[in-house]
């Protein structure tokens, strides 16, 4: 049975070897890296592990038994939610395992929030298509490698309550 829990940060680096694993499988099909496993590794590293010294960052773990079966990265601002990554293990995507994590995000969530925000590499059209079907737009931007979405979380939030 799958559980979720927050990442304890005094345990990070215990934790994003997994993490990024997890994250590295999964984009290699979709999006595959023009570095080494062990430089992206070191440049997400880099980027990952100081983020979350910041107490608004946070990463909820889906795990199944101790095994990871997910995690979702995000970080709170006033009126907006940043969701920054979303990995789920090959054998849960397209469950209901999806649905599960964001309803705990949103029960976990400080209250005022009305916006939500993400990023997803231009050749993951799935993920883009999810987050349209939850009512997020993509907005203007010149980056090559990344598009931009940005909606409403009430109505986002409608599809997992």
């Amino acid at each position: 049975m799958v559980r979720f829990a927050y990442l304890d940060k005094t345990e990070k680096e215990r934790w994003l070897p997994q993490l990024f694993d997890l994250l590295y499988d999964n984009m290699q099909t979709i999006a595959p890296a023009p570095l080494t496993k062990e430089e992206e590794y070191a440049e997400w590293h880099s980027n990952v592990s100081p983020a979350l010294e910041k107490a608004p960052r946070q990463i909820i773990l889906c795990l199944d038994g101790s095994r990871l079966a997910g995690y979702l990265q995000y970080y709170t601002r006033g009126e907006l939610l940043m969701v920054e990554e979303l990995q789920l293990q090959k054998e849960y995507q397209r469950t209901l395992l999806f649905r599960s994590l964001c309803r705990h995000l949103a029960a976990h969530l400080p209250n005022g929030v009305e916006t939500v925000e993400a990023y997803a590499d231009r050749r993951n059209l799935r993920s883009q298509k999810i987050m349209q079907k939850l009512g997020m737009e993509v907005l203007p931007e010149d980056n090559l490698q990344f598009v931009h979405l940005r909606g409403s979380f009430s109505a986002a939030k409608k599809h997992f309550l």
